[in-house]
């Protein structure tokens, strides 16, 4: 088995957050550090960095109504560097700069609880209810028979339309097609979150990840009639529930390995085997809920790492740059006979 060391750096701490509230920006250039953007539930949206072992905050919104989600977006074919964040019933729109192009009321009756952009398409659900809207107009609607716990729509460049896809409580995951359900997907527990296989659906752009409240993950393949289950990892040792999926390359094989947060402040990460089934690679716990994992570069450019967010606020990394690198009394803020102290008990 591949052996990942991975280090922990701690960056910040914001407010109580939702899952699925942190991103990380695309990077300017190859291996360079990314911004990352987070919203919590003082209303407060903020996009930061680092710069020469320091935090560079890059915008910081005032206080509002608590927000539940955080996506990015952009049109067609650029990058997606647009910050799109939902509070109660309205959806708003921040250049990665920190200035609002956008402020959509849409009208639902429910909170929007989960949300999802393609270019000019925006999908919101509430507890019951899905819209989709088209530059801000009314396209689609549905609701549901039991309550969503998160939403999806598989990648649009490789399926060629729009394929919405719900998490539903009752062990449900619903395929719309426009306003009507064209199938159901049975699931072993209830459903609480959703990612795209390899962050694009994978070779067919169909196939979808998926999170249980109860901890366990597997992988369907959303075809356009019918469903194909390829794997499931259970949950043997009673983990907590999983609030968050992504797909990252951490242990540097070429391909994407999955990632996974846990109510109970497990970190896991899964590579894959010659057959494409998981294999456990990594496991970190941080002692609290875990409501968004991502990979990328934030603390040293060149150095990989998972971006983890808990829901009391509190934004670290787990780096694979070696420990030693980070015990500089300049970065610790400690004095240099300390750094050394520390450095002699590892």
């Amino acid at each position: 088995m591949l052996e990942i060391n991975l280090n922990r750096v701690d960056y910040l701490q914001v407010g109580v957050t939702s899952p699925k509230t942190t991103k990380l920006l695309p990077a300017q250039e190859e291996k360079a550090c990314q911004r990352v953007a987070v919203a919590d539930h003082y209303g407060v949206v903020q996009c930061f960095g680092t710069k020469k072992n320091e935090i560079q905050s890059y915008f910081k919104t005032l206080p509002g109504p608590k927000i539940t989600r955080l996506e990015l977006g952009g049109a067609i074919g650029t990058i997606r560097d647009k910050i799109f964040v939902a509070s109660g019933g309205e959806v708003r729109g921040f250049s990665r700069k920190g200035k609002q192009f956008l402020r959509f009321d849409t009208n639902m009756t429910e909170a929007i609880k989960s949300m999802h952009i393609s270019g000019n398409d925006l999908f919101v659900c509430g507890n019951f209810i899905y819209n989709h809207y088209y530059e801000c107009q009314d396209q689609n609607y549905y609701l549901s028979v039991d309550s969503i716990n998160d939403m999806i729509c598989l990648d649009m460049d490789k399926v060629g339309t729009i394929v919405p896809i719900l998490a539903c409580q009752d062990r449900i995951l619903r395929v719309l097609k426009e306003s009507n359900c064209l199938y159901e997907i049975e699931v072993p527990g209830p459903p609480s979150t959703l990612a795209l296989y390899q962050n694009d659906g994978g070779d067919t752009g169909e196939d979808l990840l998926y999170g249980t409240s109860d901890g366990k993950v597997g992988l369907v393949s959303a075809g356009r009639t019918a469903c194909t289950h390829k794997w499931e990892i259970p949950n043997n040792k009673k983990h907590g529930g999983v609030l968050s999926l992504h797909n990252y390359d951490i242990t540097g094989d070429g391909i994407k390995d999955l990632i996974i947060g846990r109510s109970d402040g497990l970190i896991e990460v899964y590579g894959y085997d010659e057959a494409e089934n998981p294999v456990p690679r990594f496991t970190y716990n941080c002692g609290e809920s875990v409501t968004s994992v991502n990979g990328g570069i934030v603390g040293s450019a060149g150095y990989d790492e998972l971006l983890i967010t808990t829901y009391t606020g509190w934004i670290f990394g787990l780096s694979s740059e070696p420990a030693d690198k980070r015990l500089d009394p300049n970065y610790l803020l400690i004095s240099e006979d300390a750094a050394q102290k520390i450095y002699k008990l590892r």
